[in-house]
């Protein structure tokens, strides 16, 4: 910011009501200086270095809050500081003696005359343009990703826009199911984007993937070891801009929902599984899927509570995949039925018949079942499902 160097000199002389800690080079150095317990407040300007969404997350997480400082003129400055959801203050560098009481009264009062508070989160639940469902199920591959590409096509067949986001940082294979085989991550470029401040429609379009007019995909992370990349602030603000897309946002979330709670009580620390987490969370609804057999049903019944909990009141459809003569012995369905309500008080499940070669094919060709085997019994059911929330959007 032009005028800095002076403006921090001003600060400095003796009988101001500012104490300086530091003056940081970039955003690393300002979060080693706010771990320190010795700031209560970070005064950064538009142009420091590696300043993110995430650094702001973090510094609230060291219960040091953050001023926004822009030059009079600087208006691209003033919209990325704005852009980050931090006050704001306009200085003019032309006259330092008060510029330093105005960013002294902002510094001691959040209510200070000439500044900008942070811009209200516009997206809601009641004012969301779209909605987000995310599909999860438990380790062992029970075929939740066929789940969420069957949901995000089928709705669009249905004639609502949908997205499908693969969000499973332990294995995601969506590019791959569609023959999308290039190295560009579109959940990574998203996140640049919202850690930035600057993720908006046009922006979450631009990293998406056109399957067909009405269905994109936002592919996931080409190899599991960048994980971190997926920063949770970042995460938080991606869900936000889908919900805030019109249609149906599908994510495939991967398996690990372990420490839950402490994630919800603590959303800035990095965690392997914070995209599940999160996306769970944010989620209008859920599908939890498990596969017909003695292993999928144990995995499913043990974890499903746990997502019960997160979902905290919201919809969880349980979708059980690979329903075979055989699996389960006799009466599979009801075997099913019994386990669910005894164990997870849950009475409506759907279920999906076996149809392993209409699979194979699909992965073969890189294809979804509707354009590859449109007459398969996995497909008719996944189409009905799908149906309900492509209705749901329809009406909101």
């Amino acid at each position: 910011m032009d005028g800095e160097p002076e403006l921090v000199s001003a600060l400095t002389r003796p009988g101001t009501p500012v104490t300086v800690v530091r003056r940081c080079v970039d955003a690393v150095d300002l979060l080693g200086a706010a771990a320190s317990g010795r700031a209560r407040v970070a005064v950064i300007g538009p142009g420091l270095p590696r300043l993110a969404r995430e650094t702001v997350a973090r510094l609230g997480s060291e219960n040091v809050r953050v001023l926004g400082v822009a030059a009079v003129g600087d208006e691209t400055g003033r919209r990325h500081l704005r852009d980050l959801e931090v006050p704001v203050i306009t200085l003019s560098m032309d006259d330092l003696d008060t510029a330093v009481v105005s960013l002294a009264q902002a510094l001691d009062d959040p209510q200070a005359v000439g500044l900008e508070p942070p811009p209200l989160d516009v997206e809601s639940p009641s004012t969301a343009a779209g909605s987000m469902v995310a599909v999860w199920g438990p380790t062992g591959a029970p075929g939740r990703t066929t789940v969420a590409l069957s949901l995000a096509d089928e709705i669009a067949r249905a004639g609502t826009p949908s997205l499908v986001v693969d969000a499973d940082t332990f294995g995601g294979s969506i590019g791959t199911r569609l023959g999308l085989l290039d190295d560009a991550s579109g959940v990574v470029a998203a996140c640049r984007q919202a850690d930035a401040g600057t993720l908006d429609a046009a922006g979450l379009a631009a990293a998406a993937r056109t399957v067909t007019p009405m269905f994109r995909v936002l592919t996931g992370i080409p190899r599991a070891d960048r994980w971190a990349e997926l920063r949770p602030a970042a995460l938080v603000r991606l869900w936000e801009a889908c919900r805030s897309t019109p249609g149906v946002t599908v994510v495939d979330v991967g398996f690990s929902i372990e420490a839950a709670e402490d994630y919800l009580a603590d959303t800035r620390t990095p965690r392997r599984n914070a995209a599940t987490l999160s996306a769970l969370a944010a989620a209008d609804a859920i599908v939890a899927v498990g596969s017909a057999d003695p292993v999928g049903m144990e995995r499913l019944v043990t974890s499903l509570p746990d997502v019960q909990r997160i979902a905290d009141g919201r919809p969880v459809a349980v979708l059980v995949n690979r329903l075979r003569p055989g699996s389960l012995g006799r009466d599979a369905r009801g075997q099913v039925m019994e386990a669910l309500m005894r164990h997870a008080h849950v009475r409506d499940v759907t279920f999906v018949p076996d149809d392993g070669d209409a699979l194979d094919t699909c992965l073969r060709q890189g294809r979804t079942l509707a354009e590859c085997a449109p007459r398969s019994s996995a497909r008719t059911v996944l189409a009905e499902f799908a149906r309900g929330y492509a209705a749901v959007a329809a009406r909101n």
